[in-house]
């Protein structure tokens, strides 16, 4: 079972075993990196995608002044850091984890209506994953620190909470 849980330091010690390849650093931060980033930073909430009690995945959501890179609305929540494990990729869980954020952020985060992110141009793999869970390109692009960053976002509604 896929479930996605606020970081806590039990899971420390996973993520200090998290491999994540030259490929995958160069589209998104290593969790213990975001996980430092948090400790400075009030605005980020350290998220753990769970398999059967496994960690699987990490993503941070922001509620900083960074998601107006990506929308203008206020109410927004900006996803960043988003990995699934090299051992648990091809699994469903990045879909699933999907399916299941916007009643996490609804519940975790009540004000917020939309979720944003930035995907790398060249992370196809990504873009196919974000566009099939619900989000869509606003047409947005900036420079990010390994290229250009298309700004994608997903509005919350009943019914994309019904789905889950």
């Amino acid at each position: 079972m896929i479930k996605l849980t606020i970081y806590n330091d039990s899971y420390r010690k996973s993520l200090e075993n998290y491999p994540l390849s030259v490929e995958h650093l160069s589209f998104t931060g290593h969790p213990l990196e975001l996980l430092q980033r948090a400790d400075i930073n009030a605005t980020y909430t350290s998220i753990i995608i769970t398999e059967d009690d496994e960690v699987a995945g990490f993503f941070v959501l922001d509620t900083g002044e960074d998601k107006f890179h990506y929308t203008d609305i206020a109410e927004s929540i900006l996803l960043r850091g988003y990995s699934i494990h090299p051992n648990f990729q091809g699994r469903g869980i990045a879909q699933e984890s999907m399916k299941q954020l916007p009643l996490f952020v609804t519940k975790s985060f009540p004000d917020v209506k939309r979720i944003v992110l930035g995907v790398n141009e060249a992370n196809s793999a990504a873009q196919a994953v974000y566009t099939k869970s619900g989000f869509v390109d606003e047409d947005i692009r900036f420079n990010g620190r390994s290229g250009i960053q298309i700004a994608m976002s997903k509005k919350i509604s009943l019914e994309s909470i019904d789905d889950v």
